[in-house]
Formats: C-alpha cells, sequence, structure tokens
C-alpha cells in the first residue's frame, strides 16, 4: 500500500495584503508538507505560485523539489483568477478545461503513487451564493470531461467548489465520490470560509472547499489546514479561506 499526502488552498491572489500573507502561506505549507497541493485564486502577474514553489524549495535540502503547474482563467480574470497545482510528485499528464461559464477553470493531471498512477484535478468553481445552478451546470461538466477517459483511474479531485454542504453540486460530487474531511470526522468542516482577511464579503461563513476521494483510496486522515494566524497579529492568516489536507492509501 502507497500513500500520497494532497491539499487545497484558496490563495486569495494579492488581495488581503499579500505582502504580510505571503511568509504564512510558505511557512504553513512547509510545515504540512504535502505532496500535490491545489491552488486557486493564483495571481498569474504576480507569478505568485512560482514565488511559493522557489520560496519552498530554498528550505528543501533534500527530497524532490516542488513544479507548479498553471491554468489561466480566461477573460478579464486573467491575472487573478488563475489556478495551479504544485507537487513534488512527477507531473506525467496535464490537460487543462474550461468549464465553458463565468471564466472557470480545471486543470487534471496523473501522477503516480508508489507504483500506480492516478488522477488529480483541481477546480474552482462559481461564486456567488446564489449561483447555485451554475455550480451544478459546472459540476456536471467536469464529471463529463473525467467520464471520458476511459482508464478508470483512482481520482482526487480538490477545490474551492464555493458550495454549502447543503448544495446540489456537493451531492452531486458526493454521488461519484467521498468527501475526505467527511469520511475521516462523519461531517464537513464547520468553515473553510472567511476568516479576518476577508472583510467585505457578506455571504454566510461555511464549507466551500473539498478534497473527493474515488473509491480505491483509504482516507488515513484529513482536516483543515493553513488555519493559524500570524504569532504578532490575531486577524493575519495565510488566506480568506483555510486549507484542507488528507493522507490518503491507495
Amino acid at each position: 500500500m502507497s500513500e500520497v499526502k494532497v491539499a487545497t488552498l484558496n490563495l486569495f491572489n494579492r488581495m488581503g495584503d499579500w505582502e504580510k500573507r505571503a511568509p504564512l502561506v510558505v511557512e504553513q505549507l512547509h510545515a504540512l508538507s504535502p505532496d500535490v497541493i491545489a491552488f486557486q485564486e493564483v495571481d498569474l502577474v504576480l507569478d505568485q505560485g512560482m514565488w511559493i514553489a522557489r520560496q519552498l524549495n530554498l528550505r528543501l535540502r533534500d527530497g524532490p523539489h516542488y513544479r507548479i503547474k498553471h491554468a489561466a482563467s480566461p477573460g478579464k480574470r486573467v491575472s487573478y483568477h488563475g489556478i495551479g497545482t504544485l507537487s513534488r510528485l512527477e507531473f506525467l499528464e496535464h490537460e487543462i478545461l474550461d468549464l465553458m461559464a463565468f471564466e472557470r477553470m480545471a486543470q487534471r493531471m496523473v501522477f503516480r503513487c508508489g507504483e500506480r498512477p492516478f488522477l488529480f484535478v483541481n477546480t474552482h468553481l462559481h461564486h456567488p451564493p446564489e449561483a447555485e445552478a451554475e455550480r451544478v451546470e459546472q459540476s456536471e461538466y467536469l464529471l463529463g470531461w473525467l467520464e471520458r477517459d476511459a482508464r478508470g483511474l483512482p481520482a482526487v479531485i480538490a477545490g474551492d467548489f464555493n458550495s454549502y454542504p447543503n448544495e446540489k453540486a456537493v451531492a452531486l460530487m458526493k454521488g461519484r465520490f467521498r468527501s475526505a474531511f467527511e469520511a475521516v470526522h462523519a461531517r464537513e468542516p464547520d468553515k473553510t470560509w472567511p476568516t479576518p482577511v476577508n472583510d467585505f464579503d457578506p455571504s454566510p461563513p461555511g464549507t466551500l472547499d473539498y478534497i473527493y476521494v474515488s473509491a480505491e483510496f483509504r482516507v488515513a486522515n484529513a482536516g483543515l489546514a493553513f488555519n493559524t494566524p500570524a504569532p504578532e497579529a490575531a486577524t493575519l492568516y495565510p488566506s480568506d479561506h483555510f486549507g484542507i489536507f488528507a493522507c490518503l492509501e491507495l
């Protein structure tokens, strides 16, 4: 049996005083040490994802270094609504899907867990809360894309789904996959959004971020990540989202 540690985090691009948040992201990412992490709201103009990878790799003396692959959001959000997947596993494949609505994207990659290949998907669905029907449509489009891969590989689907646990988009995903956090804790987190970094969005707090896994994986552990404030500032967090991690056995 082989193990892989995966995670997801919405970076909140350059908003919320990125210069102060950035060291927290790197410190807590280094402590978490995932094999693969899905980032959303990556600012491509700042080269945010590459900066994180370089800073993390400077701290690593031994072992494989991290690489990142991006997918740019089309249209006016190209600079700050990109997604990126950071991995110290070798990228065997990388494909990008335009979800064809509201400038949202998905990435599909293939990695190996031990000797077995598996799919890793990173996505970011539409906001705001009232756009539930649009998120269902995007989820269906994403699932259809995955189903067209006839190999039937074990799969991890991670990201900011902008969907509360009672929404149809979550039920749709859970009809095909398990939530890693729920598999361990028998419930979803109380919330993954917001933190005090976001003080302007009046949407209800709750869980918006998920790691879904196929039946081939045993979820050994899962929990929140990037949920520790700065020692000198109780309102300063790595992002306006908490992250989620999962330790998986295949």
